[in-house]
């Protein structure tokens, strides 16, 4: 498989957790729920740490918007308020139906505003902090299996 750069590896976990979502909502079983939000859980806490310590920082130094990162960040902290809350109550329709409006719109964030910036910027190097982003998913993956 062809190198992709860093801004096309994180959208492409966005896709994956969206169809987690859409697997979510189609389920009728509390089991099946269950595993579902533990992976919904797992991927989202993965992703928005590879962001916090990989790209967040590296597109802070080439890009140094830090309005865009002040917005991103709150909707880290937001989207982790509501994964405490599900890891508490896993088959809670509602608070999954949260969580995955406040993903919906911190992925088009990034999708309309932070990506096209971090591919204007010539102080990134996207296709080397997609190998350290892969780097650390794998390494944070198998610390803790879902």
């Amino acid at each position: 498989m062809a190198q992709q750069d860093a801004t096309v590896l994180l959208d492409e976990d966005h896709n994956a957790v969206m169809r987690l979502f859409e697997q979510y909502k189609a389920a009728h079983d509390d089991n099946r729920k269950r595993v579902l939000a533990q992976q919904i859980c797992q991927e989202l806490t993965v992703h928005m740490r590879i962001e916090d310590e990989i790209f967040y920082s590296a597109f802070r130094n080439a890009t140094h918007d830090e309005e865009l990162l002040q917005d991103a960040t709150q909707e880290h902290d937001e989207a982790r308020k509501l994964i405490t809350k599900l890891q508490d109550t896993p088959t809670d329709a509602h608070l999954m139906l949260e969580l995955e409006h406040a993903i919906l719109h911190h992925v088009n964030d990034e999708r309309e505003e932070m990506f096209p910036e971090a591919r204007k910027s010539k102080n990134m190097d996207l296709m080397q902090l997609a190998q350290q982003l892969e780097a650390r998913k794998a390494e944070l993956m198998a610390a803790h299996p879902a």
